[in-house]
């Protein structure tokens, strides 16, 4: 989507590193964390670099952002990115990441003002991760990856200054404690299957992001006594499937995050992706026993219909259908992968990191 507007107003601060922090944190401006004063020619750098790379003017809208809808342009993206220390290069995935999460299936309005602790989280895949440098390997939120850390605080400073209005937003019973460094990338290279991208339809050299409405992530610790793939899926689905997950309660897309070392043992037990998703929609289950007779009132009709009142040995399900699970290999060596709740009424959206005229960008 492009449009053109006037050029955002320009404010005009006291030149001190100290009084800029000091304002922009009083007005609601910040994460609470101190920023890069966005000034005119460092915002001027990322959207004179987006205009060569990309096409896209200062000016051009690429979404609405809820609840607030606001108009996020090139140039308040570039605000922003300036704000949580990206470089130009990483404009490409950033833009991406808006187009993604203004998407009205994203939902981003019931991600941005619930209760529920949620998160947008991209997941980049293609050539495009490794040539910022973005983490897919070991310790995704720390160390030295600036694009990491980067990217995920600037997608969260729009949704704040873009999107939000105070008061409104990051209303979650206790928020989100991965939010700062929201952003990973698959290791495509320890992936024994498609790629999430090509999975999607997209060719291996492409670049894409995935957004996804992520809850808090909970670590799944085999602890390395899986010594099958029969094993490690009866410790997956044992971990995955419990009463305070809100994926069992209907429409959801809950995603899984394998370390290379179980997808490996998975993939070597003879299952692709698709067996993987099956295995866990049928065993992933709370028996309707376990479920307190009055939270079922906020589980779907599709749900009810299917397995409730009908044996209290009878499971509900991750999710609605097999294909809505999402699984994605990322981190380094050891035996522990996370299992991710997703918002319900929320869609993950993928969106190719393209240029204006809707040619993919390659870097």
């Amino acid at each position: 989507m492009s449009a053109v507007m006037t050029e955002a107003p320009t404010l005009e601060l006291e030149d001190s590193w100290e009084k800029i922090n000091e304002w922009f944190l009083e007005h609601d401006l910040t994460d609470g964390l101190p920023i890069v004063p966005p000034t005119r020619p460092r915002v001027n750098a990322m959207t004179e670099y987006v205009e060569r790379a990309l096409g896209w003017k200062a000016a051009d809208v690429i979404g609405t952002l809820a609840p607030k809808q606001g108009q996020a342009t090139i140039e308040k993206i570039a605000a922003n990115a300036v704000m949580a220390g990206c470089r130009p290069e990483y404009m490409p995935v950033l833009i991406a990441c808006v187009k993604g999460i203004a998407d009205p299936k994203f939902n981003l309005d019931a991600v941005q003002t619930s209760t529920h602790n949620t998160s947008p989280l991209p997941i980049v895949n293609g050539p495009m991760s490794r040539a910022i440098d973005l983490n897919w390997g070991y310790n995704n939120t720390g160390s030295r990856w600036r694009a990491t850390s980067t990217i995920g605080r600037a997608l969260q400073l729009l949704m704040i200054n873009v999107g939000g209005t105070p008061g409104s937003i990051n209303i979650h019973t206790q928020g989100h404690i991965a939010r700062f460094e929201h952003v990973i990338a698959e290791n495509e290279d320890e992936n024994p299957w498609e790629p999430l991208h090509v999975e999607r339809g997209y060719a291996t050299d492409a670049s894409t992001v995935t957004v996804i409405p992520a809850c808090t992530a909970a670590m799944i610790d085999d602890n390395g006594g899986s010594q099958t793939a029969k094993d490690l899926l009866k410790t997956l689905t044992r971990s995955i499937a419990y009463v305070g997950n809100r994926n069992i309660n209907g429409k959801g897309q809950p995603l899984l995050i394998l370390a290379p070392q179980h997808a490996r043992l998975i993939a070597l037990g003879g299952y692709s992706k698709a067996d993987l998703k099956r295995f866990i929609w049928e065993h992933a289950r709370v028996p309707v026993r376990d479920i307190p007779r009055g939270n079922l009132v906020n589980y779907s009709v599709h749900n009810m219909k299917l397995y409730a009142d009908i044996d209290d040995d009878c499971g509900m399900p991750i999710a609605e259908r097999a294909e809505d699970i999402v699984i994605v290999v990322m981190g380094g060596v050891g035996t522990h992968s996370l299992s991710v709740q997703t918002r319900l009424a929320s869609e993950n959206v993928t969106v190719a990191i393209a240029k204006k005229d809707g040619t993919l960008w390659a870097p």
